[in-house]
């Protein structure tokens, strides 16, 4: 039964007992009697607790939550269509060699891309080099291209985490993604763009590079890779290992200039084999993170790796460029790794890769195509303790981002930290998100007014919002079904958020309730759905078993995004 109409609003009669009455508020004018009826689809807010022990699954079989240290998290929505705003990889954006420079000045970071869920910024793992050629350029030893294969869920001394990836990919060519530490493994993934999924392969080579190639792409497109990863904890840091030199893997030699400028490098730090391995990567680390920004680039000498080990001078790519010269000399397995923000080291201690910090970090600044997405409102991955000692007023890598996020906090400006990311979905709900913020900082009140936006007027054409109730009776604590669509100037409004609020229709006096409170509207909020790709909406609601007895309106409103402007369905 379809419930009553008032004033182009739905109402829904809460009856004594447990029943819930829905009366469903069509317009009384002649005017929209042949108009579609408003379809009100309520999305409720999700529950990764709830998806994670039910074993929810999206596409790809991704789970839809996992369990992480920093608590359970949502996974990306591998259907979200790439925007033009989103960071994307594609072919011709790697290097296939390193190639050092004496340019020792503390840099600005202006762009960075986060894919992953929780947080590893500055640490996305891009390009790493282990190998130095006579020139002194690093390149990859082995770059052979092996496949990927899927491998197990995450284990007791593992990392879980989403990567939200969009890649512009072509079926006869390889496309450089990241990854998220040395050793990592892809537990599940798809590709696709919406519902088409896209046939691939990851492969990597000896210094554990990653490469997409799309066989099943017909032509270039622009797709999205959201993976479900599982690293051992130990590759981000704690206590190394302590083997004997036997025992280390295999390093090939340095060339012959190469070795016999290590040697007066090694001699200044004081290390050789007379000492353990895991002594010698503490000596190094101390050495190099010792290491000093200048605006006066280290000269003299005839290589630039005697010119930045000698000095001490540089930021984080000259540190770990010597550091891994002076490692290999002594036999130590090292590879440099670095991305448009931060470069760093990878030892292997015997047992696993190690990420080893050495600092020099830039300065992060947060504007709106900056590397601060990791912003206020996105997990933080923390990693085990630091091994090593950092020496006072040091420029760690998770010190620029830190110090990115506190400026974007403190400026109100968290929703620019986030634009360079393009991974969404695993960022909590805002206030913002809540009451009817639009994407262009306007408010649009639940019961029609609008609310002008804080940087000025909302320039997008307002949605329409159409709204309906399927039966006109409900009891509390089942559902109710509710559809809809979001229209702007005729046109759908594909994957926008529509939330459904309840109103006390005669007095719209406070509604004491579960869900959040709007105390000036007299309203609470129910649920929120998203439009599909033809702008419709629709699903069940469940009435909260708490909700008082009497009459409410039902009301559909939408924030819209960067085409469709804010609206409601009254």
């Amino acid at each position: 039964m379809r419930g009553a109409s008032t004033g182009g609003q739905w109402r829904i009669r809460l009856a004594a007992g447990a029943a819930l009455v829905l009366a469903a508020l069509q317009p009384l004018s002649d005017a929209h009697a042949g108009s579609p009826p408003p379809v009100l689809q309520e999305r409720i807010p999700p529950d990764p607790a709830e998806d994670l022990a039910m074993h929810v699954s999206l596409d790809g079989e991704l789970p839809a939550a996992i369990h992480t240290p920093v608590g359970v998290v949502p996974a990306p929505d591998p259907r979200a269509p790439p925007s033009p705003s989103d960071s994307s990889y594609g072919p011709g954006q790697d290097q296939d060699a390193f190639v050092p420079d004496r340019d020792t000045h503390r840099p600005d970071v202006s762009t960075y891309d986060d894919p992953f869920t929780p947080s590893t910024a500055p640490f996305k793992r891009m390009e790493a080099f282990d190998a130095v050629r006579d020139d002194g350029e690093l390149v990859v030893d082995d770059p052979r291209r092996t496949p990927l294969t899927f491998g197990a869920p995450p284990g007791p001394g593992d990392e879980a985490f989403y990567a939200d990836i969009v890649v512009d990919v072509a079926p006869d060519r390889d496309v450089r993604i990241p990854s998220v530490g040395p050793g990592a493994r892809i537990v599940r993934a798809r590709l696709g763009v919406g519902a088409q999924d896209v046939a691939f392969r990851v492969t990597h080579d000896g210094a554990d590079n990653w490469f997409l190639r799309a066989y099943g792409a017909r032509g270039p497109l622009r797709a999205r890779l959201v993976m479900e990863l599982a690293i051992a904890r130990a590759a981000f840091g704690g206590e190394m290992n302590d083997p004997s030199w036997s025992e280390m893997a295999f390093v090939p030699p340095l060339p012959d200039a190469m070795a016999r400028d290590a040697v007066q490098v090694r001699a200044a730090i004081g290390v050789g084999r007379s000492m353990r391995p895991r002594e010698a990567i503490a000596k190094l680390v101390q050495y190099f993170r010792g290491f000093t920004d200048s605006q006066d680039p280290p000269q003299g000498r005839r290589s630039v790796y005697l010119d930045l080990a000698l000095s001490k001078k540089g930021v984080c790519r000259h540190r770990a460029y010597a550091f891994l010269v002076t490692a290999q000399s002594l036999g130590i397995p090292t590879r440099f790794v670095l991305n448009e923000a931060h470069a760093w080291v990878e030892v292997y201690d015997g047992a696993t890769w190690k990420r080893i910090d050495l600092g020099g970090a830039g300065r992060m600044v947060a504007t709106a195509s900056t590397a601060s997405s990791p912003g206020t409102d996105r997990w933080v991955y923390e990693p085990p303790p630091d091994a090593f000692a950092w020496p006072q007023n040091a420029e760690r890598g998770e010190d620029m981002v830190a110090e990115a996020r506190a400026q974007a906090a403190g400026s109100g400006s968290s929703g620019a930290a986030g634009a360079a990311s393009s991974s969404t979905a695993g960022t909590p709900s805002s206030p913002a998100a809540s009451s009817g913020a639009d994407a262009a900082g306007a408010s649009a009140a639940p019961d029609g007014s609008q609310v002008a936006p804080a940087s000025g007027h909302d320039e997008r054409p307002p949605s329409t919002v159409a709204l309906s109730v399927d039966g006109a009776d409900a009891h509390r604590g089942l559902p109710v079904t509710v559809q809809g669509a979001v229209r702007s100037e005729g046109e759908p409004c594909a994957h926008v958020a529509v939330e459904v609020w309840l109103r006390a229709a005669a007095t719209r006096a406070v509604v004491l309730g579960p869900g959040p409170q709007n105390t000036n509207l007299g309203m609470f909020l129910l649920g929120s759905l998203a439009t599909g790709d033809d702008g419709t909406y629709a699903g069940s609601i469940v009435v909260p078993a708490a909700t008082p007895l009497g009459e409410y309106d039902v009301v559909a409103r939408t924030p819209g995004d960067a085409r469709c402007g804010s609206g409601g369905s009254d």
